[in-house]
Formats: C-alpha cells, sequence, structure tokens
C-alpha cells in the first residue's frame, strides 16, 4: 500500500436538487389527484397548489444547478427532474386554466347557472 494515496471522496449532494425533486413528485401527485379522480371539487382543492409546488419545484431547481456548477456538488440529474416535472405540470394546469376560462367566455350556456346566481353582479 502506497503511503501517499489520498481516499477519494466523492462531492457533496446538492440540498436544493432534492428539494426540487420532491415538489416536482409532489406537484405531479396532486396534478393528478385533482384532474383524474372524479370526487367533487378535488380539482379546486388540489390544482392550485400544484400550480404552486410546479413553480417551486422550477425555481429550487435552477438553484440547485446554479450551486452545483459553482461548488462542484452532484445532484443534477434530481435537479432537472424536478425541473422538467414542475414544468410540465404547471404548464398543463395553466391550459387546464386557459381551457375552462375560454370555455365560460365563449360558451357560457355550456355550464348551467343556478336560477338564484341569474341577476348576480360582482
Amino acid at each position: 500500500m502506497d503511503t501517499n494515496e489520498q481516499p477519494v471522496v466523492a462531492p457533496p449532494l446538492n440540498r436544493h436538487s432534492i428539494i426540487s425533486l420532491v415538489l416536482g413528485i409532489l406537484t405531479l401527485l396532486f396534478f393528478c389527484v385533482g384532474v383524474f379522480i372524479p370526487i367533487p371539487f378535488t380539482g379546486m382543492i388540489c390544482l392550485p397548489p400544484s400550480l404552486v409546488l410546479g413553480i417551486l419545484a422550477l425555481i429550487y431547481g435552477f438553484v440547485s444547478l446554479r450551486r452545483i456548477r459553482k461548488h462542484n456538488e452532484t445532484g443534477h440529474t434530481m435537479a432537472w427532474i424536478g425541473i422538467v416535472i414542475g414544468g410540465m405540470v404547471f404548464l398543463c394546469s395553466l391550459c387546464l386554466v386557459a381551457a375552462v376560462a375560454s370555455v365560460m367566455v365563449f360558451a357560457p350556456d355550456f355550464f348551467h347557472i343556478p336560477p338564484f346566481l341569474d341577476n348576480f353582479q360582482i
């Protein structure tokens, strides 16, 4: 055994990349529960948190990539997975909101309005 050998130390794992990955997975779970489970009001409850979690996954992912490059850390793949999942679900949520808003504007007869709300004004 050579006395000059130094043990190889792996670079540290970036914590922001783990947070980005976890937020991306939570974003996907909230979005899928809000869209695909036919329980009343799950969309109204689950879609706003999925938008917020998607934005947070994107922010933490980009911060993580910057810190990984600057401090020579690992976690590049986890950061990119969080960015991709968070970004895609965020875009799907925005498209869903835009679709519902456009149906409400261009086809108002599609939604049944209860009679007591006919003359309601904001």
